[in-house]
């Protein structure tokens, strides 16, 4: 993808993920219809990390690799020996950490009245507040300080606002999770 000085940075991302996306998509179709197996993109992911020695999948961001680069690339790779095998769960009635240990927190997920709200440490955008919450099942962004909620991408006007009472319950469960709000304005 040649340089463009005309394009912001995150134009130039959003072009590059949108493009290895649908470059995903047909390794995994075409694998598939000739392996006569499912090839699902979490294989071609990890054929890709594998093959490329990349640390993650996000490393791919940063290559300029066209579909047909990635279906040469994958061509010999044996994708079963590549999938997580889950051998089993346990679970304990105490914890074998040390109660001290400092955790590293990414996301929470927390339920209220029976919706799933999860709240990313780091998220790439910190719109309508940092941090905000995700209802993935509704398409919703919810504003952590005043209760606004967005319905997906969209940023030029709420769709509808949290009751007062629901939001402050949320965000108490948010902070049982140690989890820094923004101001609340409500």
């Amino acid at each position: 993808m040649p340089f463009d000085l005309d394009r912001t940075p995150f134009e130039v991302l959003d072009q590059r993920y949108t493009s290895v996306n649908r470059s995903l998509d047909v390794c995994s179709q075409t694998f598939s219809a000739a392996r006569g197996e499912v090839i699902t993109r979490r294989d071609i992911e990890n054929g890709l990390v594998a093959v490329l020695e990349l640390h993650d999948i996000f490393d791919l961001l940063h290559r300029d690799i066209t579909t047909a680069e990635m279906l040469a690339l994958l061509a010999d790779v044996d994708f079963p020996p590549l999938r997580l095998v889950t051998l089993g769960e346990i679970s304990i009635d105490e914890s074998a950490l040390p109660s001290d240990l400092p955790l590293h927190l990414r996301e929470a997920e927390v339920e209220l009245n029976g919706k799933k709200w999860t709240i990313h440490k780091y998220d790439a955008d910190p719109f309508p507040s940092n941090p905000h919450a995700h209802n993935y099942a509704l398409n919703l962004k919810l504003h952590l300080g005043n209760g606004l909620l967005y319905f997906g991408k969209e940023r030029k006007s709420s769709c509808g606002q949290m009751a007062r009472k629901e939001l402050l319950t949320l965000r108490s469960l948010v902070q049982q999770r140690n989890i820094a709000l923004p101001a609340l304005t409500v």
